[in-house]
């Protein structure tokens, strides 16, 4: 920070040092007041640059060009004496002063060391020419032509929205457009008093019917740049002749049919738009979700009694705005304990029905040829889970949980939203054993207990023969104990 600093005041010593040292006095150019050098205009913004006995050794043209009133692009075009060699320098004005001359010839000695107290620097000369510059006539008037486009098409849009709504702002600072002959309120204007030293702020602001902040209004600089933000973070200048204060309809009305050309139509367009972004927040969010939403299958209740039809279950949260949260923290969690099948009976009438996980409905998605099977059932181990939702009064506990592998006696699930949990079940136990995020060490005691039955195996998951974080050898503890005798 110290050298930047250090820099930053050694540049302005030099300007201003070249400051006192550049001087002009009729045509001749003084260093330190003594004449090195010759400037002369022939015509118009061009310079000539001689030595003291005569003889011309550069030429410059100063060039711009504007794209409106408060937006405009200067620089220097430097040829050598010979016309065959041109080059194009920015016109940076590091003095103050009303001599365009004198500005020039301070920025060549400043930048270029092409003036010193010797007059014309020839060797700085030769190497300012060899040095390959962008063209800044190409550059700024592929800028200003783009920008005189745009413009352009803003005032034809500007007044196509003025025949189609002819917005105002009324008296009562209300705005109106005219629809079907008739004047209609789709917004209002705020103004606030202009504050001098009031620094960066907004002054103007248009709300729509609903009251939401559609654009606010700012200082971009002193002059007649202002910065309008609209609601969905977007900003751009306005450019205008007229100035800003409170009462100045003249400008506001520019405000408002400048916001409007830009398709910020006021009204209920906002919660429109809000609701059509929520809508597709929802879309996605449920198309990253494990939920299922009206998928074919079949489900199999309690009783051994089958219905075909169209199923659907949410196991998560939707997390519309990606924050990564899909079950409740704080509250019960009530996802995956129930689902919903829309069947048709006997007299093909539609109906629906909802199991509980805790009825031992089991039910089945076909999707592209393919069954996935899920169970509902209670569960030993979980504690904070079970801690969670008897702390919220919800006692239920059963859930349906996703089938990974399936043997007779046994079966392998797990925890559709918190795929890490597994879940063991055998048919000689109501409820299954959760593996939940403990380490195998911790869990192999509990885990080898539920499969007592097979005592050889019970005793290899004991002694931590398996990793029962492996899917496989989940799998393969089913196999075993399915084989078991």
């Amino acid at each position: 920070m110290k050298k930047i600093t250090f820099l930053i005041f050694t540049l302005l010593l030099t300007c201003m040092t070249f400051g006192q040292k550049i001087q002009i006095k009729k045509d001749k150019i003084l260093y330190d007041k003594a004449e090195i050098a010759i400037i002369t205009e022939p015509f118009r913004d061009h310079y000539d640059f001689s030595t003291l006995s005569g003889e011309k050794k550069f030429s410059v043209d100063f060039k711009g060009l504007s794209v409106n009133d408060t937006q405009f692009y200067q620089w220097l075009e430097v040829t050598s004496a010979d016309g065959k060699t041109k080059t194009e320098i920015p016109h940076d004005v590091l003095i103050t002063a009303f001599d365009v001359k004198r500005i020039i010839a301070h920025n060549l000695a400043v930048k270029y060391n092409l003036l010193d107290a010797s007059g014309i620097n020839d060797k700085a000369l030769a190497t300012f020419f060899e040095t390959q510059r962008e063209s800044l006539s190409d550059k700024y008037g592929k800028t200003v032509a783009s920008a005189k486009i745009d413009g352009d098409e803003q005032k034809k849009k500007v007044q196509q929205i003025k025949s189609q709504y002819n917005p105002q702002i009324q008296n009562d600072k209300s705005i109106t457009f005219t629809q079907g002959g008739k004047l209609v309120i789709v917004g209002r204007m705020v103004t606030e008093p202009y504050i001098v030293g009031g620094g960066a702020r907004d002054y103007a602001y248009i709300y729509d019917i609903d009251g939401n902040k559609a654009a606010s209004l700012g200082f971009v600089s002193l002059g007649a740049n202002f910065k309008i933000t609209t609601f969905d973070d977007k900003t751009y200048e306005l450019v205008t002749k007229s100035m800003y204060s409170e009462g100045n309809t003249t400008f506001l009305n520019e405000f408002l049919w400048d916001v409007v050309s830009r398709g910020y139509t006021l009204g209920h367009q906002i919660r429109d738009e809000n609701a059509k972004l929520l809508a597709a927040k929802i879309a996605l969010a449920k198309e990253r979700s494990v939920n299922i939403y009206k998928k074919k299958g079949y489900l199999i209740d309690g009783e051994g009694k089958r219905y075909d039809g169209v199923i659907s279950i949410y196991f998560q949260m939707l997390d519309i705005n990606e924050t990564g949260q899909v079950l409740p923290e704080d509250t019960a969690d009530n996802f995956g304990k129930r689902v919903s099948i829309t069947y048709r009976n006997e007299k093909n009438q539609e109906r629906n029905k909802s199991f509980k996980a805790s009825s031992n409905a089991y039910f089945c998605i076909t999707e592209n040829n393919k069954e996935t099977f899920y169970y509902g059932m209670a569960v030993k181990g979980e504690a904070m889970k079970k801690m969670q939702n008897i702390g919220n009064f919800a006692f239920d506990n059963a859930f349906f949980f996703q089938m990974i592998h399936k043997e007779e006696k046994i079966m392998v699930l797990h925890d559709p939203v918190e795929t890490e949990k597994y879940i063991i079940k055998i048919a000689t136990e109501a409820k299954g054993q959760m593996l939940d995020r403990r380490s195998t060490e911790n869990l192999s005691v509990q885990l080898a207990d539920y499969l007592k039955a097979c005592r050889s195996l019970s005793e290899d998951i004991k002694k931590n023969e398996f990793d029962l974080k492996n899917e496989d050898n989940l799998s393969r503890i089913a196999q075993e104990y399915q084989n078991c005798k």
